[in-house]
């Protein structure tokens, strides 16, 4: 080879590594290593890719909403079930986790104010990469009001329950507390993904929430019923009210009990021995408290057509209180579930 065709391919090969090199694309550091570019404690960040720029950002929303949603549900739930403490019926109704109000993945999404800075595309991989990001201090400042407001709702409900003298009606206002405490717990999942910092000043309010389920069977205990039953036949209305009230996690019996529980049976009977009794009962129920408020009233009606007819009265009452008796067990429930306030199961 001479001199001037080694100076030639010398210079060929040369040109030729110089295109080469300008076809190498760079690929930014945080399509390589996203985390550090935008660190965990400033950033909630996702790398999305897709078809298009489009896609890309698009795949990037999606995983930071089912991040959230997921670190969401299995904090909330956990928690929740968490508070429930001792036994009986307060306890197992408190057991419920499932909220109205949830905060769907796209307006939570929307809430945090997702940005996407950057995006990419690939060409050897001919794919598009974007990144999706919630500046976590900008996002607090957009989110923290929200918990603000269910934070007055619950601590509202809360002092309400903690100032009611008679545990019964007590109870009442720990359940409207329990609804609301659930709502702010789960706005505070929320905003502790956004800042644990942050999230921790609400401490006081989870432990109250926490403590709920606890009061609320003390409260039951506190409730004992002494239960009074005027014209009562074998016991049959008696035994209906006893198991009905026992089923909500009072203790009932005969003794002095915190409350009184007064059944008054009426008859409200016609005819005689030489045609037929035909009676008409009607059943009042009222538990007064030591002060002799009032705090729970139901009253059953006869309801049918025709009163129960038999030879004899005790005839008569056998026959319609087993009748009304089971109306008891039916009816009571659901009027003392809603005046209440206990969400059904």
């Amino acid at each position: 080879m001479n001199k001037s065709c080694g100076i030639f391919c010398a210079l060929l090969s040369a040109l030729l590594f110089s295109c080469a090199t300008n076809n190498v694309q760079e690929v930014p550091q945080w399509v390589a290593n996203y985390r550090s570019v935008y660190p965990t404690s400033e950033f909630i960040a996702q790398r999305g890719e897709g078809a298009t720029a489009e896609e890309a950002m698009a795949n990037g929303d999606e995983l930071i909403a089912r991040s959230i949603q997921t670190t969401v549900d299995t904090a909330f739930e956990a928690n929740t079930k968490s508070f429930v403490v001792g036994s009986g019926a307060e306890a197992v109704a408190s057991q419920e986790v499932k909220t109205e109000n949830r905060t769907e993945i796209t307006s939570t999404v929307t809430l945090l104010n997702v940005e996407h800075p950057v995006t990419f595309y690939n060409k050897a991989e001919k794919k598009w990469y974007a990144m999706s990001v919630i500046d976590r201090e900008e996002a607090w400042k957009r989110y923290v009001p929200n918990v603000e407001v269910a934070q007055v709702a619950f601590n509202a409900a809360f002092k309400k329950a903690t100032s009611e003298d008679e545990p019964f009606i007590a109870n009442v206002y720990y359940r409207a507390a329990w609804e609301a405490g659930k709502i702010l717990l789960e706005r505070l999942e929320y905003a502790r993904v956004i800042s644990e910092v942050k999230e921790a000043a609400y401490k006081t309010e989870r432990d109250n929430i926490a403590s709920i389920p606890a009061r609320m069977l003390q409260n039951n205990l506190d409730s004992s019923l002494s239960l009074s039953v005027k014209g009562d036949n074998s016991n049959i209305i008696a035994q209906a009210v006893s198991s009905t009230f026992s089923s909500f996690g009072f203790t009932v019996g005969e003794t002095a009990g915190n409350y009184k529980l007064d059944v008054t049976i009426s008859d409200n009977a016609t005819g005689d021995e030489e045609t037929l009794y035909k009676i008409y009962p009607d059943i009042k129920i009222a538990i007064t408290g030591k002060s002799g408020k009032t705090v729970y009233s139901y009253a059953l009606k006869w309801t049918e057509a025709n009163g129960q007819a038999a030879g004899t009265i005790e005839r008569a009452e056998r026959l319609a209180f087993q009748k009304l008796a089971e109306r008891i067990k039916a009816e009571v429930p659901i009027d003392y579930r809603a005046k209440m306030g206990i969400k059904e199961e």
